[in-house]
């Protein structure tokens, strides 16, 4: 990537204030000298790509480029696309550092994907950033802080012909040297086996816990690979009609 980018636009789904976000922050000023920033004022996890229809969405903005949402992160773009880019959409949109895995059956949960899937719908380049094992401490993302700038700028300078939206995922550990032999472009794996409930009998009420997941993820699936401590890119599309069958049909 030679020529600075003209603005990015940068969200996410765990909030205004999260580490990831701050991350993705610094990645995106390598980019452009513009940054525009909306995210939610508060946790948004697992929200996948619901909009807020039955309330009107409070928003304010905190400087130039910085705007909080109390909404989700489909909300976050919907304001973004539809307000401050109205007459011309941003350049890319990048939506993370995700605390967190997106990976296999995940994305169809993730408020950081959904984000990015919302932006690839308007044509303009998305991708969502995840770091697995991300918590509030700043060391549990040092792989995405390391590599999340170098793998951008090689998804933008990808040759296409469509808006690009891919689904990044950071190992916690990096065991190679040379960043073309860290990361792998993957399939999402398709690794849900059940979830855990965890009800609470005194008030008839109940909780969703983790994921559980199949003892086996296929090779070269984003579950394999980040297992393999290698950096997962998975292109994805928006259409989601079953075109071999209606070739067949």
């Amino acid at each position: 990537m030679k020529n600075k980018l003209k603005n990015i636009l940068i969200t996410n789904d765990d909030g205004h204030n999260a580490i990831g976000l701050e991350i993705l922050k610094e990645i995106a000023y390598k980019l452009t000298d513009k940054v525009f920033v909306v995210s939610p004022k508060h946790n948004q996890s697992a929200k996948s790509k619901s909009i807020t229809i039955q309330k009107e969405i409070d928003f304010e903005q905190l400087s130039e480029f910085v705007w909080v949402i109390n909404g989700t992160p489909t909300d976050c773009v919907f304001f973004a696309l539809n307000y401050l880019f109205k007459e011309k959409m941003p350049e890319l949109i990048l939506s993370g550092v995700n605390a967190g895995s997106n990976i296999g059956d995940e994305v169809s949960y993730s408020g950081t994907v959904a984000a990015a899937w919302e932006g690839a719908v308007r044509g303009v380049n998305s991708f969502a950033l995840s770091q697995y094992g991300g918590t509030n401490d700043l060391k549990s993302y040092e792989v995405s802080q390391t590599y999340g700038l170098e793998i951008v700028k090689q998804l933008i300078n990808l040759d296409s012909n469509s808006a690009k939206f891919y689904n990044i995922n950071f190992p916690n550990q990096i065991i190679r040297n040379n960043i073309v032999d860290n990361f792998q472009f993957t399939y999402l794996a398709s690794q849900k086996k059940a979830d855990e409930l965890i009800f609470n009998p005194n008030n008839k009420s109940f909780r969703i816990g983790r994921m559980i997941n199949e003892s086996y993820s296929a090779l070269n699936s984003d579950l394999q690979i980040i297992k393999n401590k290698k950096i997962s890119i998975s292109p994805l599309l928006l259409n989601l009609t079953d075109k071999d069958f209606l070739i067949k049909n």
